[in-house]
């Protein structure tokens, strides 16, 4: 890999990883559909100074508004909303390790797609890193508790949404480059989700809103739905969209790890052989797409 991409992966996943820190407070206190309206307002005005700032023009061609539609409804309304309420009944370790599954679900979707069969190292790869970070989670995986099961399958759904949005994104990438692409769906999820989301943030008791849940929203505004969406789609246009997926396995011991440093939990045995494992898994995926690349240099064909 590049350096460069390297260096948008590692700063992807921090903001990623305290994204579910953040965002609980936020998710207790305030409703969730005001919370998702907020985040898309926050990112549309950091995306637009952005490219304000770089003087970049919007064209869109005719073609291309479908494609981009589905990006917008996957990706930012789904995907958010799902997170956002189901962030209301579980607990972040659960949401890191659901999320961690977009490999797997990406690699079926671009199978189905009939895009691309995956090869034995994506498969074992998706597993190795899947069973790290339930290695990471522990016991916490087997405490069963209606209102937590209810939230995993909510954030099973924003995972869905994402992988689609992973898997089906790279072509708008390429065209659009990856400020731009953020842009344009996060533009039409303001324009669709405006009716619904102004009467919400007005009903809302901001005086009874603590400081902490403000925060919390203004992080995952700016930095979640601004910043880390434009890093996510930079990375994609470097990196299959397999591969990218297998990157999200790198969040959950990140999330501990900011966990532990901000003094929410102890470092485990567990936790430490379950970061192994996960680093184990995105190496092997790293190495099979390097392999691939440096194959396709060399025969001019694509592996």
């Amino acid at each position: 890999m590049k350096f460069r991409v390297i260096l948008a992966t590692a700063a992807m996943t921090f903001l990623a990883s305290f994204t579910t820190i953040a965002g609980k407070q936020a998710a207790l206190e305030v409703d969730p559909f005001a919370i998702v309206y907020l985040r898309y307002i926050l990112a549309f005005f950091i995306l637009s100074l952005i490219l304000r700032y770089r003087h970049a023009k919007l064209v869109i061609d005719r073609k291309d508004i479908k494609p981009l539609v589905f990006l917008m409804l996957t990706g930012i309304i789904l995907n958010q909303n799902f997170f956002v309420i189901g962030l209301r009944y579980t607990i972040p370790s659960h949401i890191s390790l659901i999320y961690a599954t977009t490999s797997v679900w990406v690699i079926f979707l671009n199978w189905i797609n009939g895009k691309k069969h995956p090869v034995k190292k994506q498969i074992y790869a998706s597993i190795i890193t899947v069973f790290g970070v339930s290695i990471v989670i522990g016991s916490s995986l087997f405490v069963f508790n209606k209102e937590i099961f209810i939230g995993d399958l909510i954030i099973l759904g924003a995972t869905l949404s994402w992988a689609s949005y992973t898997a089906f994104g790279k072509e708008m990438v390429h065209k659009y480059g990856p400020i731009k692409t953020t842009f344009i769906v996060l533009c039409g999820a303001v324009i669709v989700y405006t009716p619904v989301g102004i009467p919400r943030v007005f009903s809302v008791e901001w005086q009874q809103v603590s400081t902490l849940a403000v925060l919390g929203i203004v992080y995952m505004g700016l930095f979640t739905s601004g910043i880390s969406y434009v890093l996510y789609y930079y990375i994609l246009k470097h990196l299959e969209a397999q591969h990218l997926g297998l990157m999200v396995s790198a969040q959950p011991p990140t999330t501990v790890i900011l966990s532990i440093i901000a003094g929410f939990e102890i470092l485990r045995v567990n936790t430490i052989l379950g970061i192994i494992i996960i680093g184990s898994g995105i190496l092997l995926a790293s190495r099979e797409n390097s392999e691939s690349n440096q194959l396709k240099n060399d025969t001019g064909k694509s592996v």
